[in-house]
């Protein structure tokens, strides 16, 4: 039996991008996906991200492998209601190694009752954690009228900066201040500073979202949260890129924060997590 997920060369991604924009807004997290590990790779900054189509056929769906260490990312998607076909490509396919724990991120409804039944499937059910998120996104381009108080910067952050965003974020584990590198060496970290001194930030996602804004604590209060988010919303947009971002369920204050800056709020998406011992 052949291996069903046929691997797809960057330069055939923008086709894929083209079937997923056809399924819009639901297709966005797949498009912002490749399109941010396309762009990851333009600047030097290749990590591994391997995509994969079931049986070749694009409007199949996209299977791709993001592998960190120990750390075991499957990104499924599939631009279509039946996802028959997908099922049977994950059912079947050698590629994935489902004795390992691993994540799998912003699955939208269709893809999360497919790979509830895959889990089921595979008897790997006992140890799954599902997280959901609201989505939000723009879809005109934003352009927010904003300026820079005297003293301020905002600008791509410096590699240095990548301990401080590490050292507050609530996910972190050994080694994850990697992640954060990653990030910046690619050009999607962006920091507001203050007489040089960095005092809030925010970085494009490896999925393309929005994502770890922070605030230093004794800077809160005054507005430079949202500032940075209608700031980086600007610069996505100059450069041609959809604005998204993702907001767990029951975070209230991010939620206002995005509808105040009116980015449209669609279905929530689930992030799964089998822990496999």
């Amino acid at each position: 039996m052949s291996e069903p997920l046929v691997f797809l060369p960057m330069e055939r991604w923008g086709e894929l991008k083209s079937v997923f924009k056809s399924d819009w807004p639901r297709g966005i997290s797949a498009y912002t996906t490749l399109d941010t590990a396309e762009h990851i790779v333009n600047n030097g900054a290749d990590y591994g991200f391997k995509a994969y189509v079931p049986f070749g056929d694009l409007t199949n769906g996209l299977v791709a492998l993001n592998v960190k260490g120990t750390f075991y990312e499957v990104v499924v998607q599939c631009p279509k209601d039946d996802t028959t076909v997908l099922e049977d490509a994950l059912m079947r396919t050698k590629l994935i190694d489902w004795n390992r724990s691993f994540h799998i991120p912003f699955t939208p409804k269709n893809v999360s009752d497919l790979m509830k039944r895959i889990i089921t499937k595979k008897n790997l059910s006992s140890f799954t954690t599902i997280t959901v998120t609201d989505t939000f996104y723009y879809n005109e381009t934003p352009n927010f009228n904003v300026s820079l108080p005297s003293g301020f910067k905002f600008e791509l952050l410096r590699m240095e900066d990548a301990q401080i965003a590490d050292d507050t974020w609530p996910h972190k584990h050994p080694g994850s201040v990697w992640y954060f590198k990653l990030l910046i060496k690619a050009k999607l970290g962006y920091g507001l500073y203050k007489n040089n001194e960095l005092i809030a930030w925010c970085y494009v996602k490896e999925m393309g979202a929005l994502g770890h804004l922070y605030v230093v604590e004794n800077h809160r209060r005054k507005g430079y949260g949202e500032l940075v988010l209608k700031l980086i919303s600007n610069t996505l947009a100059k450069e041609g890129k959809f604005v998204l971002a993702f907001c767990v369920v029951g975070n209230e204050g991010a939620k206002r924060l995005y509808q105040k800056l009116e980015f449209i709020q669609d279905e929530p998406v689930e992030w799964i997590t089998v822990v496999r011992k």
